[in-house]
Formats: C-alpha cells, sequence, structure tokens
C-alpha cells in the first residue's frame, strides 16, 4: 500500500536526482583526428580535458561625478590639474646628447640620404628634407648637450 508519505518521497528523489545531474555535468575539451578541438558534456576519449567554467562576477559600477549644475564647462575645466613637465635624468639627457651628435655627424658626412620605405624600396631625401633632419638634430643638440 502506497501512503502520502511514500508518494511524496518519491517525487521529492526524482526532482532532486534531475536537478542534481546538470549541476555535476562538466565541459570536456579534446582533439578529435583531424586536429581539431571539440568540446563536449561527456569525455569522448581519455585525453578530455575537463574545463571549469568560470562564473559571472558582478562589480559594482562606480559613481558618475557630477558637477555642479550653476557651472559653466569652462569654470569645471580649469579645475583639472595641469600637466607639469618631468625633468629628463642626465644618464637619459647624454644618451640624447650622443644621439644628436652621431646623427648630425651621420647626416653631414654623408652625400645624398636614403631611406627605406614600407615597401623595401629606397627613396632619397630630398635637399629640403635632409636640412629639416639637420635642424631637427641641433635642435635636440641644443635641447640635452649642455
Amino acid at each position: 500500500m502506497i501512503t502520502k508519505f511514500s508518494i511524496f518521497s518519491i517525487i521529492a528523489t526524482c526532482i532532486c536526482l534531475l536537478i542534481q545531474s546538470p549541476a555535476n555535468a562538466g565541459v570536456y575539451k579534446w582533439v578529435d583526428e583531424n586536429g581539431q578541438v571539440q568540446y563536449g558534456d561527456q569525455p569522448v576519449n581519455v585525453d578530455a580535458e575537463k574545463i571549469t567554467i568560470r562564473q559571472n562576477e558582478t562589480t559594482t559600477p562606480r559613481p558618475i561625478k557630477k558637477t555642479d549644475e550653476g557651472k559653466n564647462k569652462k569654470e569645471t575645466a580649469e579645475k583639472e590639474p595641469e600637466m607639469v613637465e618631468v625633468p629628463v635624468p642626465k644618464k637619459e639627457k647624454r644618451k640624447l646628447c650622443n644621439e644628436a651628435t652621431s646623427d648630425l655627424a651621420a647626416i653631414n658626412g654623408r652625400g645624398r640620404m636614403r631611406e627605406i620605405n614600407a615597401k623595401g624600396e629606397y627613396n632619397y631625401l630630398t635637399e629640403e628634407q635632409r636640412q629639416q633632419r639637420i635642424a631637427a638634430a641641433k635642435k635636440k643638440q641644443a635641447e640635452y648637450c649642455h
């Protein structure tokens, strides 16, 4: 004879079994005979590796900084900190000075200068481009060779 308690326990057991099996199911990864990576819920071969699925991690949204409604954009922009120029260390200055000096010597020591472009072709610099390079090297030399 089946009682209410036994019917309830059978139904509860079935529900637990149904809920528990997907929770324990895993995701497996393996490489098939064609070299393709495959994924599945059951391991197909011995080399299958069980993958752990990362759970969604929620983050708290960062607070939005509200500006005063009575002020315009110019006033709020003025409050932003200004960029401060960081002095160049002596070792770095010496390196940049040496680069500028060697660049200037190389430009003045050669006749026509050429560069290799992205296609691998040589392009000769015009006299104007050469003078721009000389001016840039002299400026760098004046800035770092004190």
